[in-house]
């Protein structure tokens, strides 16, 4: 019997962590993460930088165009996953990977920097996925996550925190706890109002949203620098 399905017997999955090909993330944040997720994908070349950092994931998932072939030697076969298939990103690839075994929150770095358009490709994928699972991208001083619904959250306050209509845009929005207060207001693409850089005022913050989706961009601490 895997890992994987002992948890599943002890404990519902919930926290799933994927490490990117992108620019390295603080090595802080990424062992806070690491030692919160339940399960940890590397999404191909990802692996490289956990090799250097002496961590194993539990799956290395993508075409395998990027990982190190001295690297892929040395990993247990049990734990590669080779998708060939070239209409998704290797980080797509891991997303569905990491859906297919019923994880609800989904946790993403290395997802920033080099390339612009691999980063919206990215936070395409966020969108793609929001409606089945909690995806987030973290940076050195944010995280990026597709709200709908209703999100709710205890943050510092002073907090710097943003709605942005990405992709789409959102109407019948309503905030508590926030500078600048919506009050069933529309965000849509190229229309006022602004919803970028609003700051926490009181705790919870509440984001209801009647219709669609919005990009939620909250500064987080910067120990982990």
């Amino acid at each position: 019997m895997s890992r994987i399905e002992k948890q599943k017997i002890e404990r519902p999955l919930k926290k799933a962590l994927i490490i990117c090909n992108g620019n390295p993330p603080p090595q802080a944040l990424l062992k806070q993460l690491w030692r919160e997720a339940d399960y940890r994908v590397a999404a191909d070349g990802g692996a490289n930088l956990l090799h250097v950092l002496n961590l194993l994931p539990d799956a290395v998932v993508g075409d395998f165009d990027s990982l190190h072939r001295d690297v892929q030697k040395q990993l247990p076969e049990k734990i590669l996953f080779h998708v060939k298939e070239q209409d998704t990103n290797d980080a797509d690839k891991a997303v569905r990977h990491c859906l297919k075994l019923g994880f609800t929150e989904i946790n993403l770095l290395g997802a920033d920097g080099g390339r612009q358009d691999q980063f919206l490709s990215s936070l395409e994928i966020l969108f793609k996925y929001a409606p089945r699972a909690r995806l987030i991208i973290w940076t050195p001083l944010e995280r990026m996550e597709f709200i709908l619904g209703t999100w709710k959250e205890t943050l510092p306050p002073g907090t710097t925190l943003s709605l942005l209509p990405l992709f789409s845009g959102a109407e019948g929005v309503v905030s508590q706890g926030l500078k600048f207060e919506l009050n069933n207001h529309a965000l849509l693409p190229g229309k006022s109002p602004s919803g970028v850089s609003n700051q926490v005022l009181s705790n919870p913050v509440t984001v209801s949203i009647k219709e669609g989706q919005l990009l939620l961009v909250v500064q987080h601490s910067t120990d982990h620098t």
